[in-house]
C-alpha cells in the first residue's frame, strides 16, 4: 500500500499529539495507578483509547505499560517502543520540547527520534497493513512502555502478566540493524568532602550532563572567573554557586558531550585542596573509556568499554557520584566493581552496585536479522550494509529473539537525548514505510 498524503497527515497528528505529553519520570510509584507520573499515564491511555477507535485489540498492563494487537495465531511478533522520554532543560532549546515544530524539513521535539517517532511510524505501517486486509501468519503486538530510560520496570510488570513475544524488534536506535548490545552497569561511590559544600550535577545515569553547580566554604570567585574565561566556558556565579554549561550526550558515546562535572573539579583540582576533586582527577577526569579507575576493555565486536561520569549529588559535605558503564564482555561487570573498590577505599569512600545486566547478541545470520535488513535495503539501496553491536541499552535486550532496527539513518546526526532533538520529515516517512514491509515480511 502507497504511503499517500492521508497517512503522512495521519501520522504527523498522532505523533503531535503524543509529543504533547511531558512523560518525563518525575517520580516512580510501585503498584499505584500513575507508576510512573500522571504523564505517563495519560500518553498511555491515549495512545490505548487511539487504536481502540481504529479497531485494534488493546491491553493496559496496570500503567505500566501496555500493547496493541492484530492477528490471531499463537506465534507472536512484537515491536517494542517506548512513551517516555528524558529530561529537559527548557532554556536550551529554541522551541517548546512538548510542541512538535516543522521546520526545514526538520521535526523538532523531545521524543521525537526517541522513542515517541518510530513508535508511530510504527503504528501507522500496522493500520496501514489492517486497513489493506493483511491476514498476518503471526499475532501482530505493539509494545510501549513507560519507564525504558529508567530501567524499564515497564516491561518487567508488562511480561508478568502477558507471554514474550517469539520473535520482536525494537524501533530504537540505528540502522541497519543492531543484533548485539553491550552489557551494562551504574554504580553510585559514596563520597565526603572538606571543601564543597554542595555539588550539583546530572539527573540520569544515561546523559552526560550539561550543567553544574556547587557552593563552596572558601572563596574562589577570582580564580573561578579567571578559569571560565581562559579555558572558554560557558559559566559564572551568581549567589555564591559556581555554575558551567557543558553539552549533553548518550551515555554510550559520552565522549561526543562536554560533561560539566568535569568543568568544576577541574577548576577545584587546580585551585583548591578538595579531597574529592583529587579523587575524580586521579580516578575519573576527562576519561570516558575508564583508564583511569582501571577497568578499561575492548572487544572486537562490541569495541570498547565507556564509563558516563553521570550524576553528582552533594549536600552538607557528603554525597555521592554516579556512573553508568557499557561494557563489551559479561566479565566487565565483576572488573569494574573490583577496581572501584579498590579505588574507593583508597579514599574512604564506599561503592555501592545500584543495576547490571549482561549483553545482549543475535545470530547476524538469523531469519529475524536477515528478513530486518533486506526491508532497510530495499528503501536505502545500503546494499552493503551490515548489522552491528552497540553501546545503547533498548528493550531489545528485554526478550530473548530480539533486535534493535532503527530509526536514525546512516549519515544522520544523533540527537537522542540532547536539547532540539529533531528528526527529518523525510525520514519519518521513510520510516513508516520501512516498518511496513519489515512487518509484513516478518509476518506474512
Amino acid at each position: 500500500m502507497e504511503l499517500n498524503e492521508n497517512y503522512k497527515n495521519l501520522a504527523l497528528k498522532l505523533l503531535k499529539d503524543v509529543i504533547s505529553f511531558p512523560t518525563v519520570l518525575d517520580e516512580y510509584k510501585e503498584n499505584s495507578d500513575a507508576p510512573f507520573g500522571i504523564p505517563n499515564k495519560e500518553c498511555l491511555n491515549y495512545v490505548l483509547n487511539m487504536a481502540k477507535n481504529d479497531g485494534f485489540k488493546t491491553f493496559n498492563a496496570k500503567n505500566y505499560a501496555g500493547h496493541i494487537e492484530y492477528g490471531t495465531k499463537d506465534e507472536i511478533l512484537g515491536i517494542l517502543a517506548h512513551l517516555d522520554v528524558v529530561p529537559v532543560n527548557k532554556a536550551e532549546w529554541v522551541s517548546d520540547p512538548f510542541k512538535l515544530d516543522i521546520r526545514d524539513n526538520k521535526m523538532y521535539a523531545r521524543g521525537v527520534m526517541d522513542d515517541k517517532g518510530p513508535f508511530i511510524a510504527s503504528y501507522v505501517a500496522l493500520k496501514m497493513l489492517k486497513d489493506e486486509g493483511f491476514k498476518p501468519s503471526k499475532k501482530i503486538r505493539l509494545i510501549f512502555g513507560c519507564d525504558e530510560e529508567s530501567g524499564s520496570r515497564c516491561l518487567e510488570k508488562y511480561f508478568k502478566l502477558e507471554k514474550e513475544p517469539d520473535l520482536a524488534f525494537s524501533p530504537d536506535a540505528e540502522f541497519p540493524c543492531i543484533n548485539g548490545e553491550k552489557a551494562m552497569l551504574s554504580y553510585d561511590v559514596l563520597v565526603s568532602d572538606n571543601v564543597i559544600k554542595t555539588f550539583k550535577a546530572g539527573q540520569r545515569y544515561n546523559i552526560v550532563p550539561s550543567y553544574a553547580e556547587m557552593e563552596l566554604n572558601i572563596d574562589l570567585k577570582n580564580e573561578f572567573n579567571e578559569y571560565i574565561k581562559k579555558n572558554n566556558y560557558d559559566g559564572g556565579i551568581d549567589n555564591n554557586k559556581y555554575f558551567v554549561k557543558g553539552i549533553a550526550a548518550h551515555a554510550m558515546c559520552p565522549e561526543k558531550g562536554l560533561n560539566a562535572a568535569y568543568i568544576l573539579f577541574d577548576f577545584l583540582k587546580k585551585n583548591s585542596n578538595s579531597k574529592l576533586a583529587e579523587f575524580i582527577d586521579k580516578y575519573y577526569l576527562f576519561d570516558t573509556l575508564g583508564k583511569k579507575a582501571g577497568y578499561d576493555d575492548f572487544d572486537p565486536e562490541m569495541k570498547e568499554l565507556t564509563s558516563n561520569f553521570a550524576v553528582v549529588d552533594i549536600d552538607n559535605y557528603k554525597g555521592k557520584i554516579g556512573v553508568n558503564c557499557r561494557c563489551p564482555k559479561d566479565i566487565d561487570i565483576e572488573l569494574v566493581g573490583m577496581s572501584v573498590t579498590k579505588i574507593s577505599k583508597e579514599y574512604g569512600y564506599s561503592y555501592k552496585m545500584l543495576n547490571s545486566s549482561n549483553r545482549h547478541y543475535i545470530d547476524p545470520n538469523s531469519f529475524l536479522v536477515k528478513t530486518l535488513m533486506d526491508s532497510y535495503k530495499k528503501f536505502t539501496d545500503d546494499y552493503d550494509a551490515k548489522p552491528f553491536s552497540i553501546g545503547g541499552g533498548t528493550y531489545a535486550r528485554e526478550c530473548k529473539y530480539a533486535v534493535a532496527f532503527g530509526p536514525l539513518f546512516k549519515g544522520r546526526e544523533d540527537v537522542c537525548h540532547i536539547a532540539n532533538e529533531y528528526m527529518l520529515l523525510d525520514d519519518f516517512y521513510k520510516l513508516i514505510e520501512i516498518y511496513y514491509d519489515a512487518i509484513y515480511n516478518l509476518a506474512k
